[in-house]
């Protein structure tokens, strides 16, 4: 390091004129000095002085040459530094070329292997960044990655009925079951195109995309009763009471969750185990659904 360093004080700014530089030195001083000598012994200069124009213009020459070589020679160390940069940036990269056998194609393969292995830890964190660890589904961030600020859909805001007493009286070992299977029973009710999310505690937020009033209030019925019927803590059955928000194209995503919100307060406030609607096109009058006799006003 002792040579790069003093070649690196007397060129800063530019390896390809560190190589050249020491390429002059090794060949073309010597070279130059030699001919200059025999110019000398045979005359002298003023005697030769078309030679001595003869060989300043090959110098020129050869070392313009020189330079644009080890400019070209040098474009796949140019290629990884713009590749280790735009992995600072987060950006992806095309692979570089891993077939050459040298020490400029080892350092390609090893900004390959560092570009994948940095990729699949910046994955692999944002992957962890927006999932509950204990349900394995998005959690608030993941949710926001997931459904966008504005478009048509319904949102559902479900709540598992008095779990604070589920945990206070079996401890939170089981309510994490309670919790994990809730999960899995709202995951399996869902379609492939719906979004569900654990927002905290025992709450869990779904957007159903493109979901008319029927849509929603059917998936949140099902819901409801696929909850109370498979979900247990000591033999005995978990209920949830779910919000429901229809979400038109202009209407904004915290908007229509604000609206789930308050109406999952109106169905917990009403006795719980039930789906509720605060339908803002009425007034904001809010409406429950009553099998087999459709909406009604509560």
């Amino acid at each position: 390091m002792l040579f790069y360093a003093l070649l690196d004080r007397a060129f800063p700014n530019s390896f390809p004129i560190k190589v050249f530089a020491v390429a002059f030195v090794g060949t073309h001083v010597p070279l130059i000095a030699v001919v200059i000598y025999a110019l000398i012994q045979t005359g002298g200069i003023a005697a030769h002085l078309d030679v001595l124009a003869l060989l300043l213009a090959a110098t020129l020459t050869g070392c313009g040459g020189t330079l644009a070589g080890l400019w070209a020679l040098l474009a796949p160390v140019r290629r990884m530094n713009g590749a280790i940069e735009s992995l600072e940036r987060g950006d992806s990269i095309p692979a570089l070329p891993d077939r050459h056998r040298d020490e400029i194609g080892a350092l390609m393969r090893l900004t390959n292997l560092m570009a994948d292995s940095m990729l699949r830890r910046q994955q692999q964190a944002q992957t962890a960044a927006q999932t509950d660890p204990l349900t394995g589904l998005p959690n608030r961030r993941g949710f926001d990655a997931r459904v966008p600020q504005q478009a048509p859909g319904a949102i559902l805001f479900l709540d598992l009925d008095r779990f604070k007493r589920v945990n206070d009286t079996y401890g939170h070992a089981i309510g994490d079951d309670v919790l994990r299977q809730a999960a899995t029973v709202i995951s399996a009710a869902l379609r492939r195109e719906d979004v569900v999310a654990r927002f905290g505690g025992e709450e869990f937020v779904i957007w159903l995309p493109g979901a008319t009033r029927d849509t929603a209030w059917t998936t949140g019925e099902r819901l409801r009763l696929a909850i109370a019927s498979s979900v247990r803590v000591a033999e005995q059955p978990v209920t949830a009471s779910i919000g429901l928000a229809l979400c038109a194209a202009e209407d904004r995503r915290e908007t229509v969750i604000a609206r789930a919100d308050a109406a999952l307060y109106a169905a917990k406030h009403r006795g719980r185990n039930r789906v509720v609607e605060r339908c803002e096109e009425a007034g904001g009058e809010t409406f429950a659904f009553a099998p087999g006799r459709g909406l009604r006003a509560v």
